[in-house]
């Protein structure tokens, strides 16, 4: 069976390109569309996330990340955009192109709107990979195989946001990325596929970001096969053992300094 796909992604432009690009070069033809979301998290604006980031990484770290994050911006709008070259994508919509898979862009995926779009496609299937919407019910119930997400971590720990940090910041020795089935609760529906790694003593925050989104294109392309295929065992995703976190405060950065962590 193969279906008909829509990718729901967060405009990452650092790690998830690479995401996509490993995606779309296994199921670029049946994929109808890719809706970029922005990287704002929870209910936060873009301007409130850089905030906190800032209070939470340091100058240091946030001026290191905001010159890559920039540079990365420059490189799309010039290379991939003015140039028209998708040789190297840096940015999700560049990849989308290189697949002459279409694009929405800010888009609220609950709207009308964007339901009768999807409609019009015949989609009936979404993948969702680090998206920062909430999936309602009306969007789930039109998709006749669901919604699946991708989350970093090895739930039902660290649901969540940032779980990378957590992960690193609480001691682990291991770290993973899971695919879930979505469903009205966040990180909470039963899982389709888990993928582990080690975590080394000195490993950086950036080296496992990384470690966990070349896991998360494996995972994601083996869900979806799962899926086409028909007939997959899940695996329980049991709130009663959920963990829970959200942004990291100043102390939790200063905990992680302490444990001898490094960013990058």
């Amino acid at each position: 069976m193969t279906l008909v796909k829509y990718v729901f992604i967060q405009n990452d432009p650092f790690y998830l390109p690479g995401v996509l690009d490993t995606y779309l070069g296994e199921f670029g033809k049946t994929t109808a569309g890719v809706n970029v979301q922005t990287v704002a998290q929870g209910k936060r604006s873009v301007l409130h996330t850089a905030l906190d980031l800032y209070r939470m990484y340091g100058f240091v770290y946030f001026q290191w990340k905001l010159r890559r994050y920039l540079l990365r911006k420059v490189q799309a709008k010039v290379i991939n955009g003015l140039l028209g070259s998708t040789r190297t994508c840096y940015s999700v919509a560049a990849v989308a192109r290189k697949y002459g898979v279409p694009v929405t862009d800010a888009v609220d995926v609950n709207s009308e709107g964007f339901l009768g779009h999807l409609r019009d496609l015949g989609v009936e299937f979404i993948v969702s990979i680090s998206g920062t919407q909430y999936y309602g019910r009306r969007l789930r119930d039109q998709v006749s195989h669901g919604i699946v997400n991708c989350h970093g971590a090895l739930l039902p720990k660290y649901r969540g946001l940032m779980p990378s940090f957590w992960t690193l910041a609480n001691g682990e020795t291991e770290g993973g990325v899971t695919v879930h089935l979505v469903d009205a609760k966040i990180d909470n529906g039963p899982i389709l596929v888990q993928k582990r790694y080690r975590i080394d003593r000195d490993d950086t925050l950036e080296q496992i970001m990384a470690r966990s989104k070349t896991l998360a294109a494996e995972a994601i392309i083996e869900s979806v096969r799962l899926v086409e295929a028909g007939g997959y065992a899940l695996l329980p995703n049991d709130e009663a053992e959920a963990t829970h976190f959200s942004m990291p405060n100043r102390q939790d950065m200063l905990r992680f300094r302490a444990a001898g962590r490094r960013f990058h």
